[in-house]
């Protein structure tokens, strides 16, 4: 169900100890900043906090990046779900990717319930009306059920879309970037 490769480290994810098999990661992870084209200066993110736990503003794409990390880190499943599209696509692993909530709900179970700690280095948005492409560097620290440890970082590529109620979504959720194509038959081209 998750065993590490051995011996085999995947390219754009780099790991100290083994690298996620089919469990994946999730790519949109906590974001400490937001760099526009244009500029270097922080974004705003409206959270407000109360005893419980943080109310993340959805109708920003940080507040819904920050609001899946938060739910991925406190394993909370429905939550992390709720931040996808219908048809979503996300990418469980290089060469390999689940379609629609029900096929992402079993490539996010395992993560999920690791309650790892993710965070996310730099991070950009390109909007576009109601798509957004967004990128991220992530890290990601946690122990598999059988007492691996995972020390991993690397580079995220996705494409959010903001729905009629105004809360941005995950439409593709590649966590790997451009190393996901990488074990792909080539084409020719």
């Amino acid at each position: 169900m998750f065993p590490p490769r051995s011996g085999f480290v995947q390219p754009g994810i780099r790991s100290t100890r083994h690298s996620f098999g089919r469990a994946a990661l999730a790519a949109q992870f906590c974001v400490k900043d937001v760099r526009s084209q244009a500029t270097t200066a922080k974004m705003p993110v409206q959270i407000k906090e109360n005893k419980m736990s943080a109310i993340f503003d959805r109708t920003t794409i940080l507040g819904t990046a920050r609001y899946f990390q938060n739910c991925v880190r406190n394993g909370d499943i429905e939550g992390a779900l709720s931040s996808f599209h219908d048809d979503a696509v996300y990418v469980s692993q290089p060469g390999n990717f689940v379609k629609g909530k029900s096929e992402i709900r079993k490539a996010l179970e395992l993560l999920c319930a690791m309650r790892p700690d993710l965070q996310a280095q730099r991070s950009v948005s390109f909007e576009t009306g109601e798509i957004a492409a967004w990128l991220d560097e992530w890290t990601l620290k946690a122990t598999t059920p059988d007492g691996v440890e995972l020390d991993m970082n690397g580079t995220s590529s996705d494409i959010m879309q903001r729905l009629p109620n105004g809360i941005w979504v995950y439409l593709v959720d590649n966590p790997y970037g451009a190393a996901a194509v990488l074990d792909l038959p080539k084409d020719g081209l």
